[in-house]
This record gives C-alpha cells, sequence and structure tokens, in this order.
C-alpha cells in the first residue's frame, strides 16, 4: 500500500465508512436478459470477450457461451460526438443461465471528476458502493490496489469482498482507474465462495485493457 499514490488512501476510508442502505437482494437490479435461454449451445471453455473499440478484453469463465452486452451511444444525427457523451459498456454473463452465479465488466469512459477534469479515485468509489447497492451486501474487506499491465499502462483502485445480508451469497468487486476510465469488475455467487473459486479469479486476472 505505501507504492500507491496517498490521494487513493483517504478515499478507501470513504468508503470503509459509509453505509450502503439498500433492500435485501441476492442479485443485481438489471432488466431481464434478452436472449433465448439454450442452455445446449453453452460453452463449457472459457470466452474471450474484447469490446468492440479495442478498450479492453476479459475473459469470462466457461458456461458463459452467450454474453449480454449493453452499450449507449451519441445522436450522432442531432449533432452529438462520442467525446461528448459518458459512454458505458456493460458486459454480463449468468453461468448456464442461473441468474445466482455469473460475472460482469461495466466500463465508463469520459466521466469527468469533481473538479471538471478526467474521473479520478472518488468517482470508482462511487461506483463500487452502486455496485454493492445494487446487491445489496455489506463489505467484509477491502483493501488499495495498482497493477502494471505493461506498456506504461498503470491501473490503481480498490478490491472490495462483501456479502449478503441475511445469506451466504457473495460478492467480489474490482474497481480499477485507467487514465480517466473506470471500469468495474463484478462477481457473484448466492452460494458463496465466490472468492476462492478459481474460475473468478482467473476471471478478474485475465483483464486486459486496451487491446488495439
Amino acid at each position: 500500500m505505501t507504492n500507491l499514490k496517498k490521494s487513493l488512501l483517504p478515499l478507501v476510508m470513504i468508503l470503509l465508512l459509509t453505509t450502503v442502505l439498500t433492500a435485501s437482494a441476492s442479485e443485481p437490479a438489471r432488466s431481464k436478459d434478452p436472449f433465448t435461454k439454450d442452455p445446449e449451445n453453452l460453452s463449457v471453455n472459457p470466452v474471450t470477450y474484447v469490446s468492440e473499440a479495442g478498450d479492453f478484453q476479459i475473459e469470462f469463465p466457461g458456461g458463459c457461451g452467450k454474453l449480454v452486452t449493453r452499450a449507449n451511444e451519441p445522436d450522432l444525427f442531432g449533432g452529438e460526438e462520442w467525446n461528448e457523451i459518458i459512454q458505458v459498456t456493460y458486459v454480463f454473463c449468468d453461468r448456464y443461465q442461473k441468474s445466482g452465479e455469473g460475472c460482469s465488466v461495466n466500463a465508463t469512459y469520459n466521466l469527468q471528476g469533481d473538479d471538471g477534469g478526467m474521473a479520478g479515485p472518488q468517482q470508482v468509489i462511487r461506483r463500487i458502493q452502486a455496485t454493492m447497492g445494487e446487491y445489496g451486501v455489506d463489505m467484509l474487506e477491502q483493501k488499495v490496489i495498482k497493477k502494471d499491465f505493461g506498456n506504461e499502462i498503470i491501473a490503481e483502485g480498490v478490491e472490495v469482498r462483501a456479502k449478503a445480508k441475511d445469506s451466504p451469497g457473495e460478492v467480489w468487486i474490482r474497481g480499477l482507474l485507467i487514465d480517466g476510465d473506470v471500469y468495474i469488475l463484478t462477481a457473484w455467487k448466492e452460494d458463496g465462495k465466490v472468492w476462492e473459486n478459481p474460475d473468478y479469479v482467473s476471471f478478474f486476472n485475465s483483464f486486459q485493457p486496451w487491446t488495439d
């Protein structure tokens, strides 16, 4: 932790001391899957996802043969430009079509910080808090992290382990800040043991920004 920028440390304390008041829930609040459920076509092998713009890639575990992707786009006919909107790409997988277990990536670009400049640690903290709120979980453990992806790409962020209030459900959240871009990686499992699961360890470790 001593090698990290000092600006992250007080924000982690903010996260630690902030109580997230939410209804008890075992899975995120999101719309129904838009694809037809077909377990026969699910891959038992890991599936590599590469974002359309090459901003990141990640390997989803087996059972994620079908990924759901949602992204917003500017109104080009209305005169909007890509760099004028907050761009969000959300990719998730319910493993084997069961909503009680899965993983996701939420990537946010062009997000401004409180000072009007690029997004900073505070924006990562807020998105982690929002993710915890969606799942209705309490934080058990957190730590500041720093990752070197090579090619002078350095990420700083916070990793959180959280648990459902009245069930064994566990949620693993990793928030990363990379040159103003905010990435929230999440894995959940309603019967617990998500942190020791090698499939999810590989999921988190496989994340790589800027692959184009």
